[in-house]
């Protein structure tokens, strides 16, 4: 009576142990007898065949099968087999959510068509000619979530194009670098309310800003952040992890922003912090804090912090929350800190977590010198970690 199926083979690489497993999911599959498989999930390794994954797949679509998952890993591209999908899964009216991870093939037909997904997920995945991709996000026409890895073992993709005017979600990660490889991602979505852009590599082309962005997280390291940057003006949440060196020029402000994190971890943050105090005049919250992809050292500051040439409008009327992790407590650091204590006068909140290198004593010491610093809030409360 399941209505959901988690297969996960170990990452089996011997043939008889996975003739068990095979055996064991083929058995499960047809003993099934609720009306609707709402989740089949197949983790398999490399002695997974296509004949395998199509057989099962078709029994959960004869099973009204709503969410499929699939992740094949491979034991290295010596011998590469990718899987591939049955063409009458392109067709399949009733799929509402579909995660392809890894060693996946998609040869999409012409005529494909997905009336009820919502959501698709589609990580280091391989296309079969360079027209599989936009066929298949074209067969989607309800689609609202969008994950895409663009780090794929093809020759034919060079250019991702996203352009769907129902959808609310967005995550294009590309963190892979192929040498003599050029990437560009042309985006036009203009109903998106979240983005996340970890983009190292790639060339952006926007068609058209994306005014309904509310949250966004954005790492990019490439030439023109500006681009991307400017085409969320409505952003309410954002994660920022930006070289200072890739600033983009006056003329972007950021008037609904509320809650900032900004990372420490590329050079020239501390001059990335000044520019985002200055064109958010509505902020409330504002956090230092790590990579979420990796834990990182915070970059120690270089130089002289220039803080602004004017008090910022969000640190005089609505910045009342500031948290910094993995405080390195220096006197540069301390600087910045005692800026926003001096001037921030809504703050009721100011967090600090030590670095974590520190020991207990001297991370005492070094956070207890904190409180001698003046306030411009007399409601101010230290954090300290």
């Amino acid at each position: 009576m399941f209505s959901k199926l988690d297969f996960n083979d170990g990452f089996e690489t011997e043939p008889s142990k996975y003739e068990r497993f095979m055996t064991f999911v083929d058995r499960s599959m047809v003993l099934r007898s609720s009306p609707v498989l709402e989740t089949l999930k197949l983790d398999v390794g490399p002695c997974c065949t296509t004949e395998d994954m199509t057989r099962w797949i078709r029994i959960g679509m004869v099973q009204d099968m709503r969410e499929l998952e699939i992740v094949h890993f491979e034991e290295s591209f010596e011998e590469h087999r990718p899987i591939k999908l049955p063409n009458t899964l392109y067709t399949y009216e009733k799929l509402e959510v579909l995660k392809l991870t890894y060693s996946i093939i998609l040869d999409v037909p012409i005529a494909v068509c997905f009336p009820s997904l919502k959501t698709l997920h589609l990580m280091c995945v391989e296309y079969e000619t360079k027209e599989c991709y936009r066929r298949l996000l074209s067969g989607c026409p309800v689609l609202e979530e969008l994950v895409m890895d663009k780090a794929v073992n093809s020759n034919y993709l060079r250019s991702f194009y996203v352009e769907m005017p129902t959808l609310q979600r967005l995550y294009v990660i590309h963190t892979y670098r192929e040498p003599n490889f050029h990437y560009t991602t042309v985006i036009n979505v203009p109903s998106l309310k979240y983005l996340e852009f970890l983009d190292f590599y790639s060339e952006l082309c926007l068609c058209k800003n994306m005014p309904e962005v509310v949250e966004a997280n954005v790492k990019v390291v490439y030439k023109n952040p500006e681009k991307l940057l400017g085409s969320i003006p409505s952003v309410k949440r954002l994660y920022l992890c930006l070289s200072a060196y890739k600033i983009p020029p006056h003329g972007i402000e950021f008037y609904h922003l509320v809650h900032l994190e900004l990372c420490a971890y590329s050079l020239g943050w501390w001059d990335l912090l000044t520019w985002m105090l200055t064109i958010s005049p509505k902020l409330q919250v504002l956090k230092i804090c790590e990579c979420n992809e990796r834990p990182c050292t915070i970059m120690p500051i270089r130089g002289h912090w220039r803080g602004p040439s004017a008090v910022p409008e969000c640190l005089i009327f609505h910045l009342h929350t500031f948290k910094w992790k993995n405080y390195k407590s220096n006197g540069k650091e301390k600087k910045i800190v005692a800026y926003i204590l001096k001037n921030a006068r809504q703050l009721k909140i100011l967090g600090i977590s030590a670095w974590q290198y520190y020991s207990k004593k001297e991370r005492s010491q070094k956070l207890n010198e904190l409180f001698s610093l003046p306030r411009a809030s007399s409601s101010c409360q230290l954090l300290l970690d």
